[in-house]
């Protein structure tokens, strides 16, 4: 019988291990991109390479274009940065914002 594992709700930080405890928080991206066929496969697979899924998504149509908006908890602001970094070089998005997302 297959039984499942939690994932841990922070990933360790090989970048800054020290600092990971200090400075993990939930980040917020708000993503604008065309809307093509594959581009959530390709804006979460940035997320499941690191074993991690948002903690919420939401996606709106704009015309030709989508707003992607998503909320990662456990990211410190380095790695979440070079996250929206790769976010950027895609050929179908047109922007990429990030911040720390506000504690409720």
């Amino acid at each position: 019988m297959l039984s499942l594992q939690t994932a841990p709700a922070t990933r360790e930080d090989h970048w800054h291990p020290r600092a990971t405890q200090l400075q993990a928080c939930e980040m917020q991206f708000a993503i604008i991109a065309e809307a093509e066929a594959d581009i959530l496969g390709r804006l979460l697979a940035f997320f499941s390479q690191l074993q991690l899924v948002p903690h919420w998504l939401e996606v709106n149509r704009l015309g030709d274009n989508l707003l992607v908006q998503l909320r990662q908890p456990g990211l410190t602001p380095h790695r979440a940065e070079v996250i929206a970094q790769k976010m950027r070089s895609l050929v179908s998005v047109f922007s990429v914002e990030l911040e720390q997302a506000a504690v409720p």
